[in-house]
């Protein structure tokens, strides 16, 4: 059995998904909703590779406000898992996904090695929100009828836009239906 390319990109968006959801509730078991010390704790121990103008976000932002940060952390884990693994408003949960991404990239560090992972995740949800990832065995494909009559909708489940409409052109003088044929057939 050989996949499709969109069926391929489908596993990779429900595997991603996944990785997220589990995330999710792993800092939701431990107590990310309740309090700040996981987040204060990941904060603490990584305060020495940021770059600079992010480490002064973290010292003087996060920190101070770890409990909410550590809910929207959390959040974002979950609306990123379930928008992947589900297919279903795709390009949103791909950008929340790609900055939860960004921020534990900076977070560690840029050029560390703790970071890898971080960056595969960026460009696999950068690539879902550039594509219709959610259209093939995702909701976005069964939204698609409901979504596609606003622009709107139509990026939020990656529907392709709909072609210009042309009016018909005049026929030219002397010219009937039905005579194509004739003269191919006559040729």
């Amino acid at each position: 059995m050989q996949l499709q390319a969109a069926q391929g990109l489908s596993l990779i968006r429900i595997a991603f998904g996944l990785y997220f959801v589990v995330s999710g509730l792993r800092k939701t078991m431990t107590g990310w909703l309740s309090g700040s010390e996981g987040l204060t704790s990941f904060v603490q121990r990584n305060l020495e590779g940021p770059p600079t103008f992010y480490r002064g976000f973290l010292e003087g932002l996060v920190l101070p406000n770890a409990d909410i940060f550590s809910q929207l952390v959390v959040v974002g884990e979950w609306v990123t898992g379930i928008s992947l693994l589900f297919g279903v408003l795709t390009r949103v949960g791909a950008v929340v996904g790609m900055w939860l991404t960004l921020n534990y990239m900076l977070a560690k560090g840029l050029p560390t090695y703790d970071g890898s992972q971080d960056r595969l995740f960026f460009v696999g949800c950068a690539v879902f929100a550039v594509t219709a990832a959610g259209l093939m065995w995702g909701l976005d494909g069964a939204l698609r009828p409901y979504l596609a009559s606003t622009a709107l909708g139509r990026w939020l489940t990656g529907v392709p836009s709909r072609a210009p409409y042309r009016a018909p052109q005049a026929m030219p003088q002397g010219h009937r239906i039905g005579d194509e044929p004739a003269r191919r057939r006559a040729a």
